[in-house]
């Protein structure tokens, strides 16, 4: 019988229910417990998905038959419970951003390294179809060398409101794009000069839009446009961009629609989701599934994650920077 890996979820807000959900229903994988500090929505998806509910994490990580940990909880509290996984002997899958700061990051980076355990950072447009095939075109040179960069993603301003001023768009939103640009460059993030603007999300202390332009290590220059202000009513819930000139070829991907647009007589028109998670067949499916079915496989059989570490704790590194450039109105270097 081929073996499964042991794994449990820490936090069950909206994707630590999902990671909890594919979980369950991957092949390889056996999910054991869930933790979450609302002691009943522990109580309900363990009951869900048929394994042990618990309030606090540690008693999840006590575990011996525990391989692996989901952890879901919001960035700002990554830190205790990833390097109390390392310290448990537990591999850890932590959703993206890694942590706030890049002292943060490095003091979970430094704990899995000491405890000998693996870490990925779940960046889950490096899974997405579209997003891969641009920067493997990058890859094999069919674009020559990156000139400019573009990545952009706007969301409704519903999506600020829900987390009431919690997180920085540039945490919650735009660690996708600058980790994306990142990769797409292929070269470190020299320098950043950001901008914000707030005026929809001034009463709850958050930024409507940031733009910021960077320059990269190999010369080239790119833009990051981020907003969450846009009308509730846009059917798709997102709108997001990224272009890449190169001297040899442009590359494109835009999304607005997913290939399905709905139009009801009597409701709001929507596009919805097919490629992130949607549920086909009573199953979920699409690149958070294949996220969580890579970083299972992989910790099953000793493979390479295909989110370093580094990448993930320099997509912090340039937030701080865009942070000190909003704050100064200068351009800023990336501390490293």
């Amino acid at each position: 019988m081929d073996k499964k890996l042991n794994i449990g979820v820490i936090g069950l807000g909206l994707i630590g229910s999902l990671h909890a959900r594919i979980l369950h229903e991957l092949p390889n994988a056996n999910l054991v417990g869930v933790a979450d500090v609302d002691e009943a929505r522990a109580r309900d998806y363990g009951k869900a998905f048929s394994c042990d509910a618990y309030r606090d994490y540690q008693d999840l990580l006590n575990r011996p038959d525990l391989d692996a940990v989901s952890i879901c909880v919001p960035e700002e509290y990554h830190v205790p419970p990833a390097v109390a996984a390392a310290k448990a002997g537990k591999h850890i899958l932590i959703e993206k951003p890694i942590a706030k700061t890049v002292r943060e990051a490095r003091e979970i980076e430094s704990a899995v390294k000491a405890a000998g355990v693996r870490l990925m950072v779940a960046h889950v447009l490096r899974f997405d179809p579209r997003y891969v095939q641009l920067h493997d075109a990058i890859a094999r040179g069919d674009l020559g060398e990156p000139i400019s960069l573009r990545v952009k993603r706007n969301n409704p301003v519903m999506s600020a409101q829900r987390l009431k001023g919690r997180v920085s768009l540039l945490y919650f939103l735009g660690v996708h794009d600058i980790d994306l640009i990142r990769w797409y460059a292929g070269a470190d993030v020299t320098q950043v000069y950001a901008q914000k603007v707030s005026k929809l999300n001034a009463p709850i202390g958050c930024e409507d839009s940031v733009i910021a332009v960077f320059n990269f290590a190999n010369g080239a220059i790119g833009s990051v446009e981020l907003s969450w202000a846009l009308p509730n009513n846009i059917p798709s819930g997102i709108y997001s961009v990224a272009e890449v000139v190169g001297t040899k070829g442009a590359g494109y991907v835009n999304i607005f629609d997913q290939g399905l647009q709905l139009y009801p007589s009597e409701s709001a028109a929507t596009f919805p989701d097919t490629l992130h998670w949607p549920e086909i067949n009573n199953v979920i499916v699409g690149d958070l599934r294949d996220e969580l079915a890579h970083f299972v496989q992989k910790t099953l059989d000793g493979g390479e994650y295909a989110m370093p570490t580094e990448d993930a704790i320099k997509a912090v590194a340039a937030i701080e920077a865009c942070f000190e450039s909003i704050n100064s109105g200068m351009p800023v270097k990336v501390k490293y």
